[in-house]
């Protein structure tokens, strides 16, 4: 029975077999077994009592030619195992290059130039995001994914080929357009392949993935760079991501859809150029601002002004060619639906949270026990386990309650309960079980991880899966530049007024703020009279950031308890 406030799903049938992708059937298994494609339709009445008619002649042609199994689970999951190492890869990346970006920088003599590797990428993967589902709808799930995987392949190649600052800048662009569908393409697979109670536990398994890989890239990408040159960092990536293009193209068998018999020029005139301009030129300059405000450039620098400009007319322009378009590539009334806005906002406030606090602690180690670079890295290991821990438990807990509102509730709560002990026992004395306060802040990230995808995908309709999957990716993107952003925003501005405070008795005290702001090996490495002055200084600072954690995560938890939720059949 479900319980008051809650919708009851319509029973699965499994006897009736029939791919809502107009028939993009997916045959899994080397033996010609294919497990079945779980989003149905079935007809009103029950088949039995009804006499066949065209649709149902045309159906039993389709399937004498491919006959879906309701038992080939276990082929589902293991071409699932094959889509996690493109998921690993991509993520690997993403770490892997805040370990060698200032080496790239420093080899081309351009180190003012060091941030747009990461930016690049980040603003590619930004504009790309979105499209990826709309054109899964038209090419097809298999076609997209492989895409995005050669994207992802030319563009990792081309950075460690690149000969100039400007090709490894170029280069780093186009791996972040194949990063961006290299996971969300993976997400949106999953819901075709597998029931709704069973997607958030499959989701727990890609979100261990991407923390795995997050993990390892700093330590794969320092160590090749240490041992064989930054090149090599990049270029090892190569193999691996040519292995997921081949296992995908043996193992996940996804053939174009038989829509209406559409040619190649009829499914492009579908695509809306338009649109997808007016959004990617809108996502990129709101990104843009967000990553480079106050740290680039001066939030009052004429660039910064210029791209707000844009960002206005291009959201005005998106929204008119939405309105006008036949299919647009995001439909605006996936915005008014409830489950949609909630879980979009849901996921993108509790990756801010998340990437703030990554942002902080290894500077707060840094800082207080001067720990060198990997030393400090290793502090964020508990968030990262937290993050697996939440993922799975999460997961778990969806699949055999049918519900999945509470854990989007409890995750705030973790939260919250890691940005109080951070900032009540933080004081510039804290060891290795002090760094124990971020796992449940890293728990709270993995929990939303799952449960706000499925409350998405429970709440908006079958068609509109693979467009709304896609637009939450392009939200946690955007939540993480605006923690990186934020974060930096807070601590730089009252750490700048803490120091002034500090030293403004000292006759050198300019100078020891100068440098101070400029290095962390000079706080590293100053006297003990000075440090005393100055690390209560970067503490306050990083307490205030701890501040604004929290105010994200009480709007978070108000967002998920008035978010909806329906009863999953399992």
């Amino acid at each position: 029975m479900a319980q008051e406030g809650e919708e009851e799903y319509e029973q699965y049938d499994p006897s009736i077999e029939r791919d809502e992708l107009a028939g993009e059937f997916a045959p899994l298994l080397p033996n010609g077994s294919e497990p079945a494609l779980y989003k149905t339709i079935s007809r009103i009445s029950d088949a039995g009592d009804l006499p066949p008619d065209d649709a149902d002649l045309e159906l039993a042609k389709d399937e004498q030619r491919v006959r879906p199994e309701t038992t080939a689970a276990p082929g589902v999951y293991a071409t699932i195992s094959v889509l996690l190492l493109g998921v690993f890869v991509s993520q690997t990346d993403q770490s892997l290059v805040l370990a060698t970006y200032s080496k790239v920088a420093s080899d081309f003599n351009e180190f003012e130039s060091a941030s747009w590797i990461i930016s690049a990428y980040i603003l590619a993967q930004c504009v790309a995001q979105p499209l990826y589902g709309k054109l899964s709808d038209i090419y097809g799930r298999k076609a997209c994914l492989q895409t995005s995987y050669f994207l992802f392949t030319v563009g990792t190649a081309g950075t460690g080929l690149g000969q100039t600052m400007g090709q490894v800048i170029a280069a780093r662009a186009v791996q972040g357009c194949g990063a961006a569908g290299m996971t969300s393409m993976v997400s949106i697979i999953v819901t075709d392949l597998v029931p709704l109670h069973e997607v958030a536990t499959l989701r727990s398994y890609i979100n261990v993935l991407q923390t795995t890989g997050r993990s390892c890239g700093g330590v794969i990408g320092g160590a090749f760079t240490q041992a064989l040159g930054w090149r090599w960092a990049f270029l090892v990536q190569v193999p691996p991501s040519i292995i997921a293009m081949l296992l995908v193209q043996r193992r996940l068998h996804m053939p174009s859809k038989r829509i209406n018999g559409q040619s190649r020029a009829e499914k492009l005139k579908r695509v809306d150029f338009a649109g997808a301009i007016f959004l990617c030129a809108t996502i990129f300059s709101a990104a843009f601002v967000l990553d480079s405000g106050g740290q680039k450039y001066a939030w009052d620098s004429m660039v910064i002004i210029v791209m707000g400009l844009i960002f206005a007319i291009t959201f005005v322009a998106f929204i008119v060619s939405a309105k006008l378009a036949a299919e647009p590539i995001f439909p605006l009334r996936l915005m008014g639906q409830y489950p949609v806005w909630t879980n979009y906002f849901l996921c993108a406030l509790s990756i801010l949270v998340q990437f703030s606090l990554m942002m902080i602690v290894p500077v707060y180690f840094q800082v207080t026990a001067k720990a060198k670079t990997a030393e400090a890295g290793a502090y964020l290991i508990p968030a990262f386990l937290g993050n697996t821990i939440g993922g799975l438990a999460s997961g778990y807990w969806i699949k055999y309650t049918g519900r999945y509102k509470w854990p989007s509730v409890m995750a705030p709560f973790l939260a919250i309960i890691t940005m109080a002990l951070c900032y009540t026992t933080w004081n510039g004395h804290t060891g290795v079980s002090g760094s124990l306060a971020t796992l449940p802040g890293g728990m709270a990230a993995g929990i939303v991880s799952s449960s706000a995808f499925v409350g998405l995908v429970a709440g908006v309709a079958e068609e509109d899966m693979a467009i709304a999957g896609s637009g939450l990716y392009l939200f946690l993107n955007l939540g993480a530049i605006a923690g990186s952003s934020a974060g930096s925003a807070v601590y730089q501005t009252t750490l700048k007024t803490g120091l002034q405070d500090a030293v403004k008795d000292l006759p050198d005290g300019q100078e020891i703020m100068r440098h101070a702001l400029e290095s962390i090996t000079y706080v590293q490495n100053a006297s003990e009279h000075i440090r005393e002055r100055i690390v209560p200084a970067f503490v306050n600072s990083l307490h205030q950031v701890n501040i604004l954690e929290i105010s994200c995560a009480v709007l978070c938890l108000f967002v998920a308890s008035t978010s909806q939720q329906k009863r999953l059949k399992r």
